[in-house]
């Protein structure tokens, strides 16, 4: 299983005057992902990079299409459908389907999309809606590893919408295909997302899970892409909402969280209420201010008229939970005492600024950060860049774990060319071991790499062959443990790898986990299980470092925070959340700590490291 479908960095469409997709840095990973934004906002642009059927004019672009002889890497439902007006609708699916599968599929995807009675018919003879959903059977039926669809089904009348996505939907999971879909639809994302990219005038304004987009959007503007949103700012909220905290900060308020209640003795007055389906449009006003806002907002018990003097409450819960966060962080728990932050300056590469991924303190307080353009950085204890250099080849992918080792030379993962650089400190080449295969010894993608107090290094991989390599320094294999999987003992991109007294611990990523094994390869116990009752929750454990009092801190891809834990597995502290502001990271990669105590952090979506003062 590969953790990444696409990376995007940096990446321009179109005339420099008149950019399509501009400067635009993106991570696309395996699963449902939805492209959102208005019109003209550069969805069809992206999709068409992403299928290759344009190229950038500026940035990087890699795809790491997982790679399997039997399925096609990919699928693409482009908006003018792309059919052959040579074949017959049928034709259309025996033309794709894989030799392995008979007239069954093609059968049952003709009856699920209602279109065996036109089964003989050549395109010319079909309406918008039927070649739209010839479009996606045919797509479907190709059985690729990677769906990229550009506003599917966008010609099909609403009431059938449902009953095809749930055919996308079932084909998808039951063949586990990966799906990049565009949509105007906030139902269709909602639904059928776990992801989701906004876009507006070529520029990613939002990318994240659709759940966060809905309950805690950045803006206005991205908050009504997923339908309606009241957004109230702090200055709102004595003025119209009965019952917040004065000091509430803002937020977007959906309005299944809101009612409106008949009640005499209150400021706010109904000027018009209109029905709109499930829920209720109503404008108010205030008697002592004057002002006047629009409310949607649920249904209540009597319709609202005009001159009507009411009470606009929120939800008990979510009221609740809306003053727990003006006073606390993102989640509930103790928060780290984060005493001052530091930017780290990441040189330019060219006229682009590359991000860091990973990181590594030496014993004489060096900060080495491997970043996206290939280049090993070295910062002095006051964070000056000391000096740089270039991995051997860089082409192909990117490294993405360090380790200075006992005599001061440093390790690195060379996770894209399957093998471990062994450098000076100044960043002449010593060794190098290992090669592209799955047996002991070799690797698929390694990732992480941490050492021991007696010389042995041990290395982390994914790939669909996750696993713990422990070698000497010199290469030669000692021992591996671990396999791919989500049982106890058993990895799904195991990102990150410390050792202590004799434990390892690995950050297991996909399996929001920390697991611990002997170094001989002895499973011991999983610590955190973001799925376990009474465990730390965790989004997406990306690394994991040891402080000097031996507690552990995991920096969290998905929540974009730094969470530090005792050996137990115990929250002792977190501090961050998502977003582009101080305090907060964007899908951070890496995480180190020196002896200090200092905490640097890989904030990759942001293009800079973050030192954290404690």
């Amino acid at each position: 299983m590969v953790e990444t479908l696409w990376e995007l960095n940096h990446v321009s469409l179109g005339r420099s005057s008149a950019r399509r997709v501009d400067d635009v840095s993106l991570v696309v990973r395996p699963g449902v992902t939805a492209v959102m934004g208005p019109s003209g906002a550069g969805k069809t642009s992206l999709l068409n990079l992403l299928v290759e059927f344009e190229r950038p004019d500026a940035g990087q672009f890699n795809d790491c299409f997982p790679q399997d002889g039997a399925r096609p890497p990919l699928a693409w439902v482009p908006p003018d459908f792309g059919l052959w007006p040579h074949l017959t609708v049928r034709e259309h699916l025996e033309t794709v389907q894989p030799v392995r599968s008979g007239t069954y599929e093609v059968s049952s995807l003709l009856e699920g999309f209602e279109l065996t009675q036109i089964a003989d018919a050549h395109v010319g003879r079909l309406s918008q809606g039927e070649r739209s959903r010839l479009a996606v059977a045919r797509a479907l039926c190709s059985d690729p590893l990677v769906l990229v669809m550009d506003e599917p089904l966008v010609h099909v009348d609403s009431a059938s919408l449902d009953d095809y996505w749930r055919l996308i939907r079932d084909h998808c999971r039951s063949r586990t295909t990966s799906l990049v879909f565009s949509t105007h639809s906030p139902d269709v994302v909602l639904r059928e997302a776990s992801r989701v990219v906004c876009l507006d005038r070529g520029r990613v304004s939002y990318e994240g899970p659709v759940q966060t987009l809905y309950s805690e959007p950045p803006s206005p503007q991205l908050a009504r892409l997923l339908g309606p949103a009241n957004w109230f700012d702090e200055s709102d909220v004595p003025h119209w909402l009965s019952g917040a905290h004065e000091t509430m900060q803002r937020h977007c308020i959906r309005p299944e969280r809101l009612r409106l209640t008949p009640a005499s003795d209150e400021g706010l007055t109904v000027h018009e209420s209109r029905t709109i389906g499930s829920l209720v449009e109503t404008e108010l006003e205030h008697e002592l201010t004057q002002d006047r806002r629009t409310i949607v907002h649920q249904q209540g018990d009597a319709p609202l008229t005009a001159g009507t003097r009411v009470l606009l409450q929120l939800c008990v819960v979510l009221l609740m939970c809306l003053l727990w966060s003006g006073c606390q962080s993102s989640e509930a728990g103790p928060q780290l005492p984060v005493t001052g932050t530091r930017t780290l300056k990441m040189p330019a590469d060219g006229s682009s600024v590359p991000a860091p991924r990973s990181l590594t303190v030496s014993d004489e307080g060096e900060l080495y950060v491997l970043d996206n353009a290939g280049r090993v950085l070295v910062y002095d204890a006051q964070g000056e860049l000391n000096r740089q250099w270039r991995m051997p080849e860089y082409d192909v992918g990117k490294p993405e774990g360090v380790c200075v080792l006992d005599d001061g030379t440093v390790a690195v993962a060379d996770t894209h060319y399957h093998r471990i650089v062994v450098f000076t400190k100044t960043g002449d080449v010593l060794r190098m071991f290992g090669e592209l295969g799955e047996e002991p010894g070799q690797f698929i993608y390694p990732v992480a790499i941490t050492k021991d107090d007696s010389g042995h290094v041990y290395v982390a991989e994914y790939g669909g062959n996750d696993r713990i390599q422990k070698f000497k320094v010199d290469g030669t294999l000692v021992t591996t443990f671990g396999s791919f999987g989500i049982d106890e003992g058993q990895f799904q991109r195991p990102s990150g790898v410390v050792w202590l007294d004799g434990q390892v611990y690995v950050a297991d990523a996909i399996n929001n986990r920390v697991q611990v094994y002997s170094d001989e390869g002895d499973y011991r116990e999983t610590i955190v299980d973001a799925a376990r009752d009474g465990s730390v929750n965790v989004d997406y454990p990306y690394d994991i470092a040891l402080g000097p009092d031996a507690s552990l801190f995991l920096v969290e891809y998905g929540a974009g925070r730094v969470t530090r834990i005792d050996l137990q597995g115990k929250l002792l502290g977190r501090y961050g959340n998502v977003g582009r502001d101080e305090g907060q990271f964007y899908t951070p990669w890496g995480i180190t700590v020196d002896q200090q105590g200092r905490v640097f952090v890989a904030d990759t979506g942001n293009h800079r490291t973050v030192e954290l003062s404690l």
